[in-house]
């Protein structure tokens, strides 16, 4: 069903960066579409300016724990591609994940526990010419603070339309 959703809404965003590339050059500031990888769901980034922004997603990860993250980035441009971009910036990630162990007789149990994390964020985005569709890719050292400590690393790719 996840699957399905996530489907239409990558086709449906698609389908109005096509039809819209030919009247917005850039589009506007801000931009909605679908990233894959840690977590998998709806991307999303707002333009301050130039240099700033702020961006975030809301999915799933594995074993059915869903995630939302925000980031604020600074944006650079090293590269002589001006469409190519570097960010990096800190946020915060709230999700939910599932526990399974079982007890001695065998028997399997299930718990959900909500978590809070930090994490930071390294990227690249790519503005495609004559498109308000940019596509990115991100990587995300995470440390988990509640409700036990841990660490991992995020990792996406996506593309957003901006309106």
């Amino acid at each position: 069903m996840r699957r399905h959703l996530l489907g239409s809404i990558v086709v449906l965003l698609l389908c109005t960066a096509l039809c819209s590339a030919q009247e917005m050059q850039q589009g506007g500031k801000f931009g909605a579409g679908f990233v894959i990888g840690e977590p998998t769901g709806i991307a999303w980034k707002y333009r301050i300016n130039q240099i700033n922004a702020v961006d975030g997603a809301i999915g799933f990860s594995p074993y059915n724990a869903y995630r939302v993250h925000v980031d604020y980035l600074w944006q650079s441009y090293p590269f002589s591609e001006q469409n190519l971009a570097m960010h990096y910036g800190i946020g915060a990630a709230f999700g939910s994940a599932g526990t399974a162990y079982s007890n001695r007789s065998g028997v399997l149990f299930r718990d959900q526990e909500l978590g809070f994390g930090v994490r930071g964020v390294i990227g690249l985005n790519y503005l495609i010419r004559n498109s308000p569709v940019d596509l990115f890719f991100e990587l995300a050292p995470l440390i988990v603070l509640t409700p036990n400590s841990a660490s991992g690393i995020d990792l996406g790719f996506g593309a957003r339309v901006y309106f």
